[in-house]
């Protein structure tokens, strides 16, 4: 009795669904697509009832929605597109996890709570916005426990809602270009064969634009010597960052690994390299946080496997019913696709929709289609309405975290600067990504 309670717990069963994806891609077939499938079942009804109420409604609509089109229009192994997929989710989560439990094992995450406290006070702004920036690359809203602490010591209430209001939107532009980001694996599965660099490049050039405004607009000596200045002042941060980002991306060009895939590879190697001299303790340590954490990734679990179900299962209707090729014959123009991505995503985040939902939607339809977009282009498109949501949706992580961790209401996260620079960041991204595609097509 008491091992087959141990067997059922949500932990068991997520590590049985991690490890389902990596015997599948040592040895990928039919069996083992089949054997991840039942895991990833098997878990979402295990930890169903361990769901947020949002989470358990949003899943119940996207369920009921599914069936009732199979109930039209037939179909009903299209959801197994979801089932199929959520062992390679699982596994990318699964290592993001084992990577934050390994890096509170680190001196490094000591040492970059120090940098933030020593920024000087003309610093403090540019430094809280690159600094979480660079931590979300790789902590993604674990960036905000070592920020959050040191800008609670704030006495001044403006003070500390522009410092909170610069690491949310630092944190958020992370997602540009991470691969330790959902946003970049979700967008790899849609849209295979475009090198992880490209649309890292990308990102990485969007970021420094989007950084460079964001510190022009909002802080109150708005120099771009003091922003250089900032992040010359927390350059320790970037080498462990520098090391994960490349080691993926070098992985993954070099190999014929998927980025997703690479990531999963490369980043446990990682993270025992970096315990190696810690002692046995360390190790213990961090893989009893990493099963420990994986109870609390059940819901993007949940909602990403039925999101991409459901996908599949509208991929059937517009095929059916003709849909897809009525859309294709409107031959839309590329900055008409961008534009849809992004703003129908972000306008969807703001009123509470989960860009997991908007994105997985989208991309089955426009991943479908002839449409005039570069594949970099696309995913990037992808990539910024991601960051859009994180910053102002209603249901994204980030934005609970930072409620959360800087303990103030989703109001003052979301509205004021915030919201304002997401739409001039959401339009500049446009015009941005079409130029790009002009250039690339």
């Amino acid at each position: 009795m008491v091992l087959l309670k141990q067997l059922t717990r949500p932990e068991t069963l997520f590590v049985l669904l991690w490890g389902s994806q990596v015997v599948r891609m040592a040895w990928p077939g039919a069996a083992m697509d089949l054997a991840g499938a039942v895991f990833a079942a098997l878990f979402i009804l295990r930890v169903f009832v361990f769901l947020r109420r949002a989470t358990i409604v949003l899943c119940c609509a996207l369920t009921a929605l599914a069936a009732v089109l199979i109930f039209i229009y037939g179909g009903p192994a299209t959801v197994l597109t979801g089932f199929t997929a959520a062992p390679m989710f699982a596994g990318f989560f699964g290592t993001i996890v084992l990577l934050r439990a390994t890096g509170e094992q680190l001196r490094q995450i000591t040492h970059a709570r120090e940098l933030f406290e020593r920024l000087k006070p003309d610093h403090r702004l540019g430094g809280f916005l690159v600094g979480s920036h660079l931590l979300a690359v790789v902590l993604g809203p674990g960036a905000y426990a070592i920020t959050a602490p040191i800008i609670g010591q704030s006495k001044a209430e403006d003070e500390h809602l522009a410092a909170m209001r610069a690491c949310h939107r630092g944190g958020g532009l992370a997602g540009l270009w991470s691969p330790f980001w959902i946003a970049m694996a979700l967008s790899s599965q849609y849209v295979p064969g475009v090198p992880l660099w490209h649309t890292m490049a990308l990102g990485m050039s969007m970021a420094a634009l989007a950084l460079t405004a964001s510190h022009v607009l909002f802080a109150p000596e708005p120099g771009i010597t003091l922003l250089w200045r900032a992040l010359r002042s927390l350059q320790p941060i970037v080498p462990p960052v520098a090391v994960c980002v490349l080691s993926v991306a070098v992985l993954s060009g070099v190999t014929v690994l998927s980025g997703l895939e690479a990531l999963i590879v490369s980043v446990p190697v990682l993270c025992a390299l970096a315990l190696l001299g810690k002692g046995r303790r360390a190790f213990v340590t961090a893989l009893a946080g990493t099963y420990r954490g994986t109870a609390y990734v059940g819901n993007e679990i949940a909602i990403l496997t039925l999101s991409l179900a459901l996908g599949g299962v509208i991929r059937h209707v517009f095929a059916q019913t003709g849909i897809t090729v009525w859309i294709g014959g409107l031959d839309l123009p590329a900055i008409a696709v961008i534009a849809t991505m992004i703003g129908a995503t972000s306008l969807g985040a703001l009123v509470g929709v989960h860009q997991i939902v908007s994105v997985s939607l989208l991309l089955s339809v426009f991943s479908d289609l002839p449409v005039r977009v570069a594949g970099v282009v696309l995913i990037e498109s992808t990539l910024a309405a991601w960051s859009c949501s994180s910053i102002v949706g209603l249901s994204a992580i980030m934005v609970g975290t930072a409620t959360t961790m800087f303990r103030v209401p989703p109001g003052k996260v979301i509205l004021g600067p915030n919201l304002q620079f997401t739409a001039l960041f959401a339009i500049g991204c446009i015009v941005v990504l079409a130029g790009v595609n002009a250039l690339l097509t």
